[in-house]
This record gives structure tokens, C-alpha cells and sequence, in this order.
């Protein structure tokens, strides 16, 4: 079961991550989706004004990416580059998907005075650092510690950067909820895994024995 909520949730972290810095770099290939935003709203009676917040835009591209992500790794379940991913790779990935996103949007739109600021270097550096001794099970903090350490994480990349209330893609709120539920998922699963980061051959050292999950 646990599997199978890390797989919705990872896909779905990945394609919003990725849809919404496509549309960054190629604006023109939202259009589509918003004309499809246009025509939904008309048909469900909703006012379309000049301003388009765009949730259906994100939500039915990034479905429909999530979908195809899921699917590849439900048909490759059984090869050692998905498990790699789903015990190791996903903790990276989903720790580093904030930063990621916030450099290419100030990339694109303009870095802001002073950046880095608020300690931004120094945060990732400390996440990556936890990170990296939880991967190599040489983490034991208690779990109620580990979820207030996750979402620090989330909250200090969304509140300290450019992030708005009512933005649709991952500016806005629905990141930070989405990738804390996304690295809880992965950490269950990972946990009753007993995961050893080995970056070589994209699997475990070893398989340990199941056990009672750190969050982090």
C-alpha cells in the first residue's frame, strides 16, 4: 500500500515540478490547457475574466504527465533502476525540487536583491546533510523531530521566496503541501525497506530489516 501512494504522490510531485517550470521556459505551450481552462469554465457557468489563475491549466497537464510517470514506474516495478528511485533517489529528488524550481524561475525572471538571502545556501546545505545520513541509516532522531524538519524545509523554500497565495504552479501554496505529503510517503517507505544509499548500482546494499519509520 505504501508503495502505491509514494508512486501517486511522486508522479504527481515530478509532473507539477515540471510542468510548471516548462511553462516558465516555453510560456506558448500553456496555451492550449488554458483554452481548455476557457472552455471548462463556460461549460461549468464560471465567469472568465481577463486574469486566469490557471488551476486547471496545471491540474489536467500535470495529470496527465503524473499519469504517464506513474505508469513507468508501476510497469517497471520490478527493474533495479525504479527501486533505486522509489528508496533512495525519491528523497533526493523530492528534497531538492523547491531549490530547483526557484533557481530557474529567478533565472528566467530575474534574481532578486541580495540572493542568496535568508540563509537559502545554509538550509539546503543542513537538508542535504540529513538527507545524506538517513540514506546511509545513520539517522535516529525521533519521528515527531523528523516531521518538524520536513516541513521546516517546505515552509523556509515557500515563505522566503517570491511565492504567492494565489499563483497555480509551484510558486504557490500547493508545492510545499504536496512535497511534504510526497517525502512522508517516501520515508514510510523507505523505512520499512530498511534502505543503504549505494549511487553505483542503483539499488540497496542491502536489504535490511523492516523498521519503524524516523521521517527523515
Amino acid at each position: 500500500m505504501s508503495r502505491y501512494v509514494l508512486e501517486i504522490l511522486l508522479s504527481w510531485n515530478m509532473a507539477f515540478l515540471a510542468v510548471s517550470l516548462v511553462f516558465i521556459f516555453a510560456h506558448g505551450l500553456s496555451i492550449p490547457f488554458i483554452h481548455l481552462e476557457y472552455k471548462i469554465n463556460g461549460r461549468l457557468g464560471i465567469r472568465n475574466t481577463d486574469f486566469v489563475r490557471g488551476y486547471l491549466t496545471y491540474l489536467i497537464s500535470s495529470a496527465m504527465l503524473a499519469l504517464c510517470i506513474g505508469i513507468f514506474l508501476h510497469l517497471s516495478s520490478g527493474t533495479r533502476l525504479t527501486k533505486w528511485i522509489l528508496r533512495s533517489g525519491a528523497g533526493l529528488i523530492l528534497l531538492l525540487s523547491p531549490p530547483i524550481f526557484w533557481l530557474c524561475y529567478y533565472q528566467v525572471g530575474g534574481w532578486p536583491f541580495g540572493w542568496p538571502y535568508h540563509w537559502a545556501p545554509v538550509e539546503l546545505a543542513v537538508a542535504l546533510f540529513c538527507m545524506t545520513r538517513y540514506l546511509l541509516g545513520e539517522w535516529s532522531a525521533p519521528w515527531w523531530i523528523n516531521m518538524l524538519l520536513l516541513a521546516a524545509h517546505y515552509n523556509f523554500w515557500y515563505w522566503t521566496q517570491a511565492s504567492n497565495p494565489e499563483k497555480a504552479d509551484y510558486a504557490g501554496p500547493i508545492a510545499p503541501i504536496l512535497g511534504f505529503c510526497s517525502a512522508v510517503a517516501w520515508v514510510v517507505y523507505a523505512s520499512n525497506r530498511g534502505i543503504r544509499f549505494h549511487p553505483t548500482n542503483f539499488s540497496p546494499s542491502r536489504e535490511a530489516t523492516p523498521q519503524k519509520p524516523h521521517l527523515l
